[in-house]
């Protein structure tokens, strides 16, 4: 559920020209700008597609609202991914990553006080660690013909000795 006090219209509007929004008028937002900025450009394209960041100064009374908030977001403004960051918590939503891949960004960038370091760090968390299963399947279907195989030669062997 979106919070009544969040202004979404507003929110849509600072993401589409920048990507990244406040939700109110504070004399810190200028520099934490400049540095969401530049930490955004920074960014190397991946598969989190076009990143939106918004600010809100506090944490709703339900901090899954964050998610709501993000996932409405991204729907209107066409970003691939929106982050919703607080000083206690974060949500995000994206269309191009998986939502453990989002989960794990999110840990990530909780873990840094500062927002553009938790943006890079959310951006290459969940960007990394990936596993490709089809390739992992296929290894271990290798690595079990290879000990099969092994294990057939050793006790042919075995058996030619004995007799």
């Amino acid at each position: 559920m979106i919070p009544a006090d969040i202004d979404m219209n507003s929110l849509a509007g600072q993401l589409e020209g920048d990507g990244i929004a406040f939700a109110t008028d504070n004399p810190a937002n200028g520099p934490l700008e400049q540095h969401l900025s530049s930490t955004l450009e920074s960014l190397p394209a991946g598969e989190l597609g076009e990143i939106g960041f918004v600010v809100l100064e506090q944490t709703p009374a339900q901090p899954a609202d964050l998610r709501d908030v993000a996932q409405d977001l991204a729907t209107e403004t066409g970003l691939g991914t929106v982050i919703v960051r607080t000083p206690q918590a974060s949500g995000a939503a994206s269309d191009a990553a998986s939502r453990a891949q989002v989960e794990r960004g999110q840990r990530a960038m909780m873990a840094q006080p500062d927002y553009g370091e938790g943006l890079r760090a959310f951006a290459g968390a969940a960007q990394g660690g990936v596993w490709n299963w089809p390739a992992v399947g296929a290894l271990v279907l290798v690595a079990v013909a290879v000990v099969a195989a092994v294990s057939y030669l050793l006790a042919r062997s075995q058996s030619s000795r004995k007799a």
